[in-house]
């Protein structure tokens, strides 16, 4: 029966070479946009653990802020936060946060900006990309990274000094001066127009306080985010700390709808594909089985039974299924291949500069359109099929 199948297969050439290129063309194009897709929530998970850490610590209320009021950590809370870190070997850095909002200005312009309190040195400063001048470093007090539409909006140079003027927690108004170290871009223009980092020692001393918004803590392993929030609220809960942790995917809300909008992408595709597959197939298939009425006659004359003539005709249509699934997931790989290395850029929502066009080459985003196409192709077969063997051997026979 297998044999057989498989001479059915390659006695009819014209039929099975179309029917191949189009369950092939369907796997690479799924297989291309499953890995395109999958590129994209690697780029973006990495991009959220950038700016957020794999997780965040902030006092109770910080995120709900319903009372309007800067929930902050006070100066014991952040020695106790930090013993606590520290037992942990998943936790390779954490550093304090202080958000900072204001005027900044020369004598000839000023801007609203938004800015946060680092810690110069540590890895959350150095998760930034630096497009003039330098990084803050560890042991800076006055001096300030602006965001490079900041930076443009002012007409500031490097090493040049500017005022900031902001109000304390008590609603007091404070300025100082700050001496700009360069220019940085987080990738979106929005934010390049507003955000500023300075030294968390100058942001608490424009603000009069000792106390920080959050710990942002990176670990080794962006899978151990889960286990390591799970052992902190135990020790928190010992220590008598009341505090909130969050992950990077409860923060990153970007992630969550991009993510959302491909899959809903995805799925659309999957099914135009598959009503596609499935009905060509079923057209070439049927045609098959009225041009092969003879032949079926003559199999059922000399004896093969219903369930035989539906095996042999199923048999066709997977073997068929299967070879160009496969030449599908591998044609979908070398075409991957060669767009990684052909050097194409896209600017994406909410980024400024073009980024390269990367598809993922794990053989797994090949597994699903294999599966599907394969499923489209299978039940295309198999309607002809059962049409087949239920026909009458006499009605059969006078189509000789």
């Amino acid at each position: 029966m297998w044999k057989i199948a498989w001479r059915n297969v390659l006695r009819n050439k014209r039929r099975s070479l179309l029917s191949a290129v189009i369950i092939v063309i369907s796997v690479m194009v799924l297989s291309l946009v499953k890995g395109y897709i999958t590129a994209t929530y690697e780029g973006l998970e990495m991009m959220a653990v950038m700016e957020y850490g794999n997780l965040q610590i902030a006092k109770e209320g910080y995120w709900e802020n319903t009372d309007n009021e800067r929930h902050l950590l006070d100066k014991e809370e952040i020695s106790k936060i930090g013993e606590i870190l520290a037992e942990n070997p998943a936790v390779i850095s954490s550093s304090a946060e202080l958000a900072v909002y204001g005027v900044m200005g020369t004598e000839k312009s000023s801007v609203v900006v938004s800015g946060k309190g680092i810690e110069p040195g540590s890895a959350q400063s150095q998760n930034i990309l630096i497009v003039s001048g330098s990084n803050l470093f560890a042991g800076d007090v006055d001096r300030v990274l602006l965001g490079k539409g900041v930076k443009q909006k002012l007409g500031l140079d490097e090493e040049e000094w500017v005022s900031l003027l902001t109000t304390t927690l008590d609603g007091a108004y404070n300025a100082g001066n700050l001496q700009v170290t360069g220019a940085f871009s987080v990738g979106n223009p929005d934010a390049d127009n507003a955000f500023i980092m300075l030294p968390l020692s100058y942001a608490q001393r424009m603000l009069n306080t000792d106390g920080v918004d959050k710990f942002v803590v990176s670990l080794a392993e962006v899978s151990q985010t889960e286990a390591t929030i799970s052992w902190l609220q135990e020790r928190f809960k010992e220590e008598g700390i009341e505090v909130t942790i969050k992950s990077w995917l409860d923060l990153a809300t970007f992630y969550h709808q991009v993510r959302s909008l491909y899959e809903i992408i995805f799925f659309f595709i999957s099914i135009v594909l598959f009503i596609i597959v499935f009905f060509s197939i079923l057209e070439i298939i049927s045609m098959a089985f009225f041009e092969r009425m003879s032949e079926i006659g003559s199999v059922r004359a000399i004896g093969a039974k219903r369930r035989q003539v539906f095996a042999l005709l199923s048999l066709e249509g997977l073997f068929l299924s299967l070879i160009a699934g496969t030449l599908g997931v591998v044609g979908g790989w070398l075409a991957g291949y060669l767009i990684n290395q052909g050097g194409i850029t896209y600017t994406p929502p909410s980024i400024s500069d073009p980024v390269p066009l990367y598809i993922d080459l794990a053989l797994t985003n090949g597994l699903l359109p294999f599966i599907l196409v394969v499923t489209a192709t299978a039940l295309s077969a198999f309607i002809p099929a059962t049409k087949a063997a239920r026909l009458n051997v006499v009605d059969v026979l006078r189509h000789l």
